[in-house]
């Protein structure tokens, strides 16, 4: 595969961010989307850099000149939570998304997080494997929640660094 980088996002990224996340919501794998384009652009870019809730991260995941995916995520209280990811489908099963997660992952040890949480629809069996081989658990399941669909909460337990070998990188 050509050089690929994952970088923090720039404004200027944010109609791919709202395309992707448009296209996840007509496979099924987001929540359906009411605004129209223009609006859904102004709003995320509202949100992600003029409101951006404090902890919240945007990575983008480039090849050449092309955008191929991005993950966004928050640390609260501890947790660090994902809050989207998307791959175009023809970067699929590439390592694209185990890069843009352990990428974030990364970010909430450093950031003192003592583990990682995500909802993933019941149904999207696909994203659920995906997750379990990096370790993720199923940790709740709530029935008929948003949209009233199911949704499985998953979360990675980081281990604690151990102070006394005098080493606490991570």
């Amino acid at each position: 595969m050509a050089y690929m980088s994952i970088r923090v996002a720039h404004i200027e990224d944010v109609p791919f961010v709202v395309d992707t996340i448009r296209s996840a919501a007509d496979e099924g794998v987001f929540h359906s989307i009411t605004l129209t384009v223009e609006e859904h652009i102004r709003q995320f870019r509202k949100f992600a850099f003029e409101n951006s809730p404090e902890g919240y991260l945007l990575l983008i995941c480039q090849i050449k000149d092309e955008i191929v995916g991005y993950i966004d995520s928050r640390v609260r209280r501890g947790v660090g939570y994902i809050l989207g990811i998307y791959v175009k489908p023809c970067y699929r099963k590439k390592g694209i998304g185990k890069k843009l997660v352990d990428k974030t992952l990364h970010s909430f040890k450093k950031r003192g997080c003592h583990k990682a949480r995500l909802e993933v629809f019941a149904d999207n069996k696909e994203a659920i494997e995906f997750y379990t081989r990096l370790n993720f658990v199923k940790e709740c399941f709530l029935r008929q929640d948003e949209g009233k669909k199911d949704i499985i909460i998953m979360s990675k337990f980081f281990k604690k660094l151990s102070t006394t070998s005098g080493n606490t990188s991570i």
